[in-house]
């Protein structure tokens, strides 16, 4: 799939011969419209992944989210207008607005619903920021 999340690392975990998947997908803002395309992102990145993994051999073990941005627009706030406020007020939004404060991403994978946690990565102006991934 080509559009998927911009960066998938595997990691050998140290047990045994799986790999855990790491995927990181970035976004200058996010709002609820962006977080519905880095949804689908995730799960067609998740389908290149495995279809890497069984190329390679390799076992996949558990998988990590991360979204880096700069602007957080989920929550609304003095500045959000009229229209965005209005626009925000539908089912979708509203879920995808309790999954950016619970950090819990639910994505359908093989027509079944599976809930990630997922880290968020804040950038700052120049685009840098740092996560520690230590599992």
């Amino acid at each position: 799939a080509t559009s998927c999340a911009d960066a998938l690392v595997f990691k050998k975990q140290k047990a045994n011969d799986t790999f855990d998947l790491h995927m990181f997908e970035f976004k200058k803002t996010v709002n609820t419209t962006h977080y519905s395309k880095v949804k689908h992102q995730f799960t067609m990145g998740i389908y290149n992944a495995r279809a890497i993994a069984g190329f390679l051999g390799m076992d996949l073990g558990k998988i990590y989210l991360y979204i880096g941005y700069r602007n957080d627009e989920m929550i609304s706030n003095k500045n959000s207008s009229l229209i965005s406020l209005r626009a925000n007020n539908n089912l979708q939004s509203i879920s995808n607005m309790k999954e950016w404060k619970t950090r819990e991403c639910t994505l359908e994978i093989d027509k079944e619903k599976k809930i990630f946690v997922f880290e968020k990565i804040v950038l700052d102006e120049e685009g840098y920021g740092c996560i520690k991934v230590t599992t």
